[in-house]
């Protein structure tokens, strides 16, 4: 019986600058003949030439060119039968009363495309639209690479400061955006998230049915995530695990926080290294996906990460949450990804390099 051979893919080494990322599957030698090479060469090029334009974004940013920018606001069931205002108050909590009242007073909170009265009672499943007129978007980092692609999904290395999908303050500088326009006949679907801040790499599906397999093997815990994390502080133990549950509704500035009756919440951290200067070097093996995961857990336990913007030392946050382009980076970084193949039900793994900030760590003295 002739066995699989484990084939490496140097995804982007050999055409692009950047990550060096592996991408390990297996083949069956029968299958893989002349056809195929030929295929993998094409799908190559075309890789290549996306690559190739997502580059050029860093230059020429969408969200630099003023333009009128116009957000859904979605009304949940639990608003039915609420003013519009109230509605706006409960599902952003974020957002002053001042600066609605500011924004119904403008006109930019419409009913199709007339101003919308904040008195008007609502129901579940109605869609308003809030208007935000010459817009520019901040600067991010737009050095998205994309380390492989198949029918059915693609993975990329996500750069920071980058948003995955429009929120707050970005919505053409965002990593779905710049993705759409290297990708202009198809929908990608986001089947997990990082945050802004954090750097590494990303499962997208190119179809309605892979997206929804993926999901679950996020949802069920299928998917095996490995993240490297620089925090500010020593743990005792070499590896521990973080259990305590994490609130589903932001709280200030779309900020988490650990509660009792929150959602179910696990990480398990091994200590890598131990520097001098007070900082740790950390494997994280997230096993739920609750928004802000890693960085609450260690924020909890008083070792936040390095360069976090939101969640900070002694317990404080703020409402922060999107690094400006020459703030030092967040140290969290999406190493590794393993996945079930849609397809062919193989497990596929991916990792990704050490990222920058990891040399820096390592130039201090370290201890044991």
């Amino acid at each position: 019986m002739e066995s699989d051979i484990a084939f490496e893919l140097i995804s982007l080494s050999s055409f692009t600058e950047g990550p060096f990322v592996k991408k390990l599957f297996f083949l069956n030698p029968r299958q893989f003949g002349a056809d195929a090479l030929m295929s993998g060469r094409a799908m190559n090029a075309t890789l290549q030439q996306r690559n190739e334009d997502l580059r050029r974004l860093q230059g020429k940013l969408p969200g630099r060119v003023p333009y009128d920018n116009v957000r859904p606001i979605n009304v949940p069931a639990r608003c039915d039968g609420k003013s519009l205002f109230e509605c706006l108050r409960l599902v952003y909590p974020q957002v002053s009363e001042t600066q609605w009242l500011l924004w119904f007073s403008e006109g930019h909170i419409l009913f199709g495309d007339e101003p919308a009265n904040p008195d008007v009672r609502v129901r579940g499943g109605q869609q308003f639209r809030h208007l935000f007129p010459n817009t520019t978007e901040p600067d991010v980092d737009a050095a998205v690479q994309i380390v492989t692609e198949e029918p059915t999904f693609i993975v990329v290395h996500k750069p920071a400061p980058l948003p995955v999908h429009p929120c707050g303050r970005f919505n053409l500088n965002t990593l779905t955006s710049l993705l759409a326009r290297v990708y202009p006949q198809e929908e990608l679907r986001l089947v997990h998230r990082l945050d802004a801040n954090t750097t590494g790499l990303m499962v997208l599906a190119r179809t309605r049915q892979v997206a929804t397999d993926l999901r679950q093997q996020f949802e069920l815990n299928q998917v095996q995530k490995q993240y490297l994390v620089c925090c500010v502080g020593h743990q005792s133990d070499d590896e521990f695990v973080c259990d305590e549950r994490i609130a589903k509704e932001a709280v200030t500035g779309g900020t988490r926080e650990l509660r009792h009756d929150g959602q179910e919440s696990r990480t398990r951290f091994r200590v890598l290294e131990r520097f001098a200067d007070g900082r740790s070097l950390l494997h994280a093996f997230p096993e739920t996906g609750r928004t802000n995961q890693i960085r609450v857990h260690l924020w909890g336990r008083g070792t936040p990460v390095l360069g976090d913007p939101t969640y900070l030392e002694a317990g404080q946050r703020v409402a922060n949450q999107t690094l400006a382009m020459a703030d030092p980076p967040m140290c969290l970084h999406a190493q590794r990804l393993s996945f079930r193949h849609p397809e062919t039900g193989d497990t596929i793994h991916f990792q990704a390099s050490d990222p920058g900030w990891v040399g820096e760590c390592e130039s201090s003295s370290s201890f044991q």
